[in-house]
């Protein structure tokens, strides 16, 4: 009886030991690299590139030509057309705000036709525009949504012809200021596209000027020009990535 026991208590000992052993010799478990976070993008750094779209806007004075038509007549001009320009800017965050400054100078093409008398056609067409601008935004990585606000400038040319011949114009630089919102995405760590809203409210003092067949083009009182443009971004980011 008592061999039975001791057999059984060496037997079972030496299947403690030998499950031991292959607990030992089981496979360990697999190595997992620590997952990567991509890296956050910075909009630090320096910004030139190119903007293009469309604009449209209005402008009211009184015309006292002696261009053919009775002096006093109230001309109202809707000018609208193309726009392509340059973008030259810097911008620096704060954990998510961005901080900017730009400034934008762009061609355009944006004319209007008044008839204000028989054989009489009063011409208006913003040759350019410009602007000095702060920005402040809320980055969102590779997104950001700013707002922008400061100095415009334009060039503006007025005419007026008749169909007799006579003529005169006159051109006109405005200073006012201007307010716009935009959102820019970053494609690659360099190249940004960019959408971008702006408004324009721009005033000049009234003038005239001498045309052909002893006409004159005079304009009175202060002119106001008010206008809108919608346009799209291409620029380039020097800086950090």
């Amino acid at each position: 009886m008592r061999r039975n026991v001791v057999g059984s208590a060496a037997a079972a000992v030496v299947i403690a030991v030998s499950s031991a052993q292959a607990a030992d010799l089981s496979p360990a478990p697999a190595y997992k690299a620590p997952v990567m976070m991509p890296p956050v993008f910075s909009w630090t750094g320096f910004y030139l590139g190119v903007e293009g779209g469309w604009g449209w806007g209005r402008e009211d004075f009184t015309d006292n030509s002696t261009v053919g038509i009775p002096p006093g007549v109230a001309v109202s001009h809707r000018p609208d057309g193309g726009i392509f320009g340059g973008v030259l800017g810097y911008r620096y965050q704060v954990g998510q705000v961005v901080f900017g400054a730009e400034g934008t100078g762009a061609w355009a093409d944006l004319h209007d036709s008044f008839l204000p008398g028989p054989g009489v056609t009063d011409s208006l067409k913003i040759n350019s525009l410009y602007s000095a601008t702060g920005q402040v935004g809320w980055a969102f990585n590779q997104v950001l949504p700013y707002v922008k606000g400061g100095w415009a400038g334009s060039s503006i040319n007025t005419s007026i012809a008749t169909a007799i011949g006579g003529f005169a114009s006159q051109t006109q630089f405005g200073n006012g200021w201007t307010v716009g919102a935009g959102l820019d995405y970053a494609v690659w760590q360099n190249l940004v596209l960019g959408l971008e809203y702006d408004h324009f409210d721009l005033g000049y003092e009234g003038s005239s000027t001498a045309g052909i067949l002893g006409g004159t083009y005079r304009v009175t009182n202060t002119s106001r020009l008010t206008m809108d443009q919608v346009v799209g971004r291409v620029t380039y980011k020097f800086g950090i990535p």
